[in-house]
């Protein structure tokens, strides 16, 4: 039996197919985009699968064809697209969870991870820490189609069985990033001082988004799969990254440090400063994943900024 990864072509995904194969699995990647960056020198170790995850029959196909019983489901349309675009992110994220939901009902599959997001978090939060049981009334539309799928989840699991997991995943740091999205500053920075570019900021030098960086966000993922299910009672994790979360100006700070001459400047959009700002004053509590599967984060700022411009400058040649 197989490990399909939905979204399997971006860094999250991507990292993750790296630590299946390392533990000797051969995952089959469903995405639109083509592999690029470090997995693709492992070729022949993966199966890539082109599709939309709004087409069941494509996905289905997939499935059948390689006798897929587990689903880490990644793919979709990150914020800043979706706000311009309800009507692809619905396709992408709603239509698209659904039917990997049924895909695992159908073919009574072992398990679905799920990747949603701290930004099913906005208004109406009491107090000032975000914890699990903390309501969720989004503002922006991806927040909105990430709440329907871990609702959509929880449902799936009570009505037919269906091993569904997930975690709500901070802003994701990594090289190779091609995609904007409200905080895509916080590896843009890094990776434009490395290739010697100027970059301009769009928010505030104060702005603190709560952040993780990629390789912390997939062993999350796969130490949730390989959880043991009778000590998991919350089901959907938030995942809290650096914290206390870091400031755009100590970003800026720790990038020059370590790139002297960093060419980094602020130009703040309005748009993303209002979006940022609901979640950047707010603690958010990951105390239930720590407890239930032993979550801990690996990559604090320094320790983040360092191995991202290691893991560019090796790999410098997939991520231009």
């Amino acid at each position: 039996m197989a490990t399909l990864i939905t979204g399997g072509a971006g860094f999250i995904g991507s990292c993750l197919a790296s630590l299946l194969i390392d533990d000797g699995e051969k995952p089959v990647i469903f995405d639109l985009a083509p592999v690029r960056g470090p997995l693709a020198q492992r070729r022949g170790r993966f199966v890539f699968e082109p599709g939309n995850l709004a087409h069941l029959p494509v996905l289905m196909d997939c499935v059948e064809r390689h006798g897929i019983d587990r689903i880490f489901h990644l793919g979709g349309m990150l914020s800043l697209p979706s706000e311009s675009n309800h009507w692809g992110a619905f396709d992408a994220n709603v239509v698209g969870t659904v039917n990997i939901l049924e895909a695992a009902r159908i073919k009574k599959m072992r398990q679905v991870v799920y990747g949603s997001t701290i930004a099913t978090y906005s208004r109406d939060i009491p107090g000032d820490t975000i914890d699990d049981r903390t309501i969720q009334r989004p503002s922006s539309f991806y927040g909105v189609t990430k709440t329907f799928g871990e609702l959509a989840g929880r449902w799936y699991h009570r009505r037919f069985g269906v091993d569904f997991r997930g975690v709500r995943l901070p802003s994701i740091v990594g090289p190779g990033a091609k995609t904007a999205h409200m905080s895509i500053y916080n590896a843009w920075a890094i990776e434009f001082a490395v290739k010697g570019l100027p970059y301009e900021i769009n928010c505030s030098p104060e702005t603190r988004c709560p952040a993780l960086y990629y390789k912390d966000a997939a062993m999350a993922l796969k130490s949730l799969s390989e959880a043991d299910p009778s000590r998991l009672e919350t089901r959907v994790y938030n995942i809290a990254g650096i914290t206390p979360p870091y400031s755009a100006q100590e970003l800026v700070d720790v990038v020059a440090r370590r790139i002297p001459g960093a060419r980094l400047s602020f130009r703040p959009d309005p748009v993303v400063v209002e979006l940022l700002r609901e979640l950047g004053s707010l603690r958010i509590s990951d105390e239930c994943a720590r407890a239930e599967w032993g979550w801990r984060l690996s990559y604090p700022l320094e320790a983040m900024v360092e191995d991202f411009i290691g893991e560019f400058e090796k790999n410098r040649t997939h991520y231009l």
